[in-house]
């Protein structure tokens, strides 16, 4: 059985259980009586230990295991919840997630056994504190328990070859071809054992198929089945019971052979003892059927190798999105639409085709254009709701880590999230994670007071750190607001003088949000010294460049004393946007019409300079201009107008007018990336095909700002 095929499916799985576990481990430290939380917390652990075993993932299985057992403890009240315990979990949580990155990038657990947080379950399970399982030797007695307990296992389920009937004793029964006799023979000579075993596989089994196979995925890893009953081919479609038997070839221990049967999740019980040929065993000799059997065994083996050579390959994890059945349906209808429109197209074109009545013919093709305009409008709007993920699959790790945080810089804090149903498109999903990360850290680590310091300056003990995300329009935005010092403005111009960013006589001209626009300068920090959680210079220019690259926009206001708001402004989505059609000079532009505030017509005498920069006085509001020809390198004009048409475009509370040569219009538009082959300035965010296959740039008004 190829179990390749299963392994995203096994990935997202895994991927929510641990979100679910982290999050009801968070409510346990919290409320440690709460039985539902403690119930749901061993059902999501014996889940994964399931799917672990299915997968053959033993070092994963047997961790989810032991924390199965703690909490079987603890819903029977033989034992309660501590704070120990609560830190444990979070590493096996912890260990479990090392299991499944391993797993992504190379289809395998890898090689850590974590044997020292098994040695501290095990040591909860026993009531000991964790102090004395550090300090002492004597742990390691303790350690060994839960192996030598499945040992014990084994031997119980496996060992009773002396008390057992031949009925339960199938491999006893099973005809031997003349090659398989040759073969057993041959292992003899070698002094190679060879077993027979008869597996039972427990009757609440669900995947008996997957059971089997790993039952002989193991085998082949310490030697070769010669001989299943019921055969392979049969065993991998479930046409058998709920046992099977088979002939082992192997220089492994009968021991050792056991435990690996035993080891596999849901075999009830492992009869296996050395084989020899018993006298009233059939030998078939025909060579036809050897040879057919033969054939069988090549087949197996092909099909063993196929699955390897498949499982080994990379899996590619994060690709799949889970869709309401409705917004399916609303697809498919609309899909059904567009063929409608398609085949009325077609008609009138025969139509024509026909010499039908000309006017009539047009008449039709516009309603038919129209009708066909509505439904792709609808199609991509459906295609965008399935497209669109809560925001919740990103935020939802978050309380778990400023609970580290919180004991790691040994301040009290808590994260108060709202607006986790907000939808943003799974390509923009996928790339917010990290910059989120940084904020909350940013405010964890420099925004937040001490405990101390907050209690003398009157404040609640506990920091606040709140994210709060909605939608606005065709943006989604999401803040980042702590209660803590404030960003010190001096301190921040100090700290760019240090490093050279700007000289001291330019510190005493900047304002105070260009001074806090310095902390985007990369490499750029304020910390006083380097630690795991900041101070290494990496941070906020990361945020800036990823979500700007998203085309969204970061801007920071801070009072000081009070604290810190950082707010993310993000588009709905990356792949189809509303843009406002331009010409400057004889090329066709697009500017995203979301960045768009107001188009003025202007005179070029109402042009004033500042520090040699041309701006407008637009109502009050002093503007500069950037003159789109000059930027793009277009050839000048050969005599100027008198009146300019101004794009006034905005990024955050900063506005700019672009100068352009004329309007064309409105327009849906596909957004295509250029490629890395060709290198261009920022100014142009990707190209678009318009309908006559020629191809507009897309200007980015972010960097002109």
């Amino acid at each position: 059985m190829d179990l390749s095929q299963y392994l995203e499916m096994f990935i997202d799985e895994t991927k929510e259980h641990l979100q679910n576990l982290n999050d009801q481990v968070l409510i346990l430290e919290a409320e440690p009586d709460n039985i539902d939380t403690i119930n749901e917390i061993f059902r999501a652990a014996h889940s994964l230990k399931g799917m672990a075993g299915t997968m053959g993932f033993k070092r994963m299985q047997r961790l989810t295991h032991d924390m199965e057992n703690v909490f079987s403890k603890i819903r029977e009240g033989k034992m309660g919840v501590t704070p120990d315990l609560v830190d444990v979990v979070f590493k096996c949580l912890d260990a479990i997630e090392e299991y499944l990155d391993c797993i992504i990038n190379t289809s395998d657990e890898g090689e850590n056994d974590n044997e020292d947080i098994i040695k501290m379950l095990n040591a909860c399970l026993e009531g000991e504190s964790l102090a004395d399982v550090a300090a002492s030797e004597a742990s390691s007695d303790d350690e060994s328990a839960p192996a030598a307990a499945s040992e014990a296992s084994v031997e119980d389920g496996g060992n009773q070859t002396a008390d057992v009937s031949d009925d339960k004793r199938k491999y006893l029964h099973i005809d031997i071809a003349d090659f398989e006799k040759n073969a057993i023979t041959e292992a003899r000579a070698k002094n190679l054992n060879v077993y027979g075993a008869t597996v039972y596989i427990d009757e609440n089994c669900i995947l008996k198929a997957a059971r089997a196979f790993l039952v002989f995925k193991g085998i082949e890893a310490i030697g070769e089945v010669i001989k299943s009953v019921p055969g392979v081919q049969d065993i991998e479609d479930e046409k058998f019971d709920f046992d099977f038997s088979m002939l082992i070839i192997s220089e492994k221990s009968l021991d050792e052979v056991k435990k690996i049967i035993s080891d596999v999740s849901e075999i009830k019980e492992v009869i296996i003892d050395n084989y020899d040929i018993p006298s009233d065993v059939e030998v078939v000799s025909s060579v036809q059927e050897a040879e057919q059997k033969e054939d069988k065994k090549d087949d197996k083996k092909k099909a063993t190798a196929a699955a390897a050579a498949k499982a080994n390959a990379k899996p590619v994890a994060g690709r799949s999105v889970r869709v309401d059945i409705e917004k399916l349906d609303v697809l498919m209808n609309l899909v059904s639409e567009l063929i409608i429109a398609k085949n009325g197209l077609v008609s009138v074109s025969n139509n024509q085709t026909d010499g039908t009545e000309s006017k009539a013919a047009n008449q039709s093709f516009n309603e038919q254009i129209e009708y066909l305009e509505r439904v792709t409008t609808n199609l991509h709007e459906s295609v965008m709701k399935v497209r669109m993920v809560p925001i919740e699959s990103v935020v939802s790790r978050f309380p778990r880590m400023i609970r580290d945080l919180s004991k790691k810089l040994g301040k009290e804090m808590e994260l108060i999230m709202t607006g986790e149903e907000t939808e943003l498109d799974r390509t923009v999903i996928d790339e917010i994670g990290d910059p989120l990360m940084h904020m909350l850290r940013n405010s964890a680590d420099h925004g937040l007071e001490s405990t101390i310091d907050r209690l003398k300056l009157g404040k609640p003990q506990v920091g606040t750190i709140q994210l709060n995300a909605y939608q606005d329009g065709n943006n989604v935005t999401i803040e980042v607001i702590d209660d803590g010092a404030g960003i010190d403005v001096e301190k921040v111009k100090a700290s760019a003088i240090k490093k050279g960013h700007i000289t001291e006589e330019q510190a005493e001209q900047l304002s105070e949000k260009e001074a806090i626009d310095l902390l985007f300068r990369p490499a750029f920090s304020t910390a006083e010294k380097i630690s795991d959680v900041s101070g290494r210079g990496v941070g906020l220019d990361v945020v800036k460049n990823k979500i700007e690259g998203l085309g969204g926009d970061v801007e920071v206001s801070t009072k000081l004393g009070e604290g810190t708001k950082f707010t993310v402004r993000l588009p709905l989505t990356l792949a189809i946007i509303q843009a406002l059609m331009v010409e400057v000079r004889d090329e066709k532009y697009a500017i995203p019409l979301n960045s768009i505030v107001t188009i003025e017509d202007i005179l070029v005498s109402d042009i004033k300079f500042v520090q040699q920069k041309e701006v407008i006085n637009l109502r009050g509001t002093v503007i500069p201009i950037v003159r789109l020809d000059e930027v793009l390198d277009c050839p000048p004009r050969e005599e100027e107008p008198e009146n300019l048409v101004v794009v006034i475009v905005k990024k955050g509370d900063k506005q700019t007018g672009l100068v352009i040569d004329n309007l064309l219009g409105q327009q849906e538009i596909v957004i295509k990336p250029l490629g890395k082959y060709i290198n261009i300035p920022k100014i142009i965010s990707g190209a678009t095909i318009l309908g006559d296959g020629g191809v507009a740039l897309i200007i980015d008004s972010n960097s002109l700002i």
